[in-house]
């Protein structure tokens, strides 16, 4: 699977009652990726893993929050160039994924990711 330049996380009460799509193997850890044509389209979390993720949405309605991710090819030449323009939020980095959150004016939380196919 290959990554799309910007998905959606949306946060659900139920990520089995939302979508039939298989998860991740951690199972403390709610959360289905779609896809659409082979590609990666948008996922949805578990609202309250979600929340705790990020905790910026703890009060958050479930059915209006979430996220968007933006795929970079360059990750850290993006991260650096956008890091001093914008509220950092979270920095993650593990064998998986490096993310990068920030929150822009209107209160819309971004993960940068680099593109990877999996």
């Amino acid at each position: 699977m290959k990554t799309s330049g910007m998905a959606p996380c949306l946060g659900v009460k139920d990520t089995a009652a939302s979508v039939a799509a298989p998860g991740s193997d951690n199972p403390g850890d709610d959360i289905r990726m779609l896809m659409w044509k082979d590609a990666f389209a948008f996922m949805v979390y578990n609202a309250d893993n979600l929340r705790q993720w990020l905790p910026q949405l703890k009060d958050a309605p479930t059915g209006a929050f979430g996220m968007f991710y933006l795929n970079v090819s360059d990750f850290d030449a993006y991260t650096a160039r956008i890091r001093p323009l914008v509220e950092v939020i979270k920095e993650h980095n593990d064998e998986a994924a490096r993310l990068f959150y920030f929150q822009d004016p209107d209160g819309y939380i971004i993960g940068v990711a680099e593109e990877q196919e999996w």
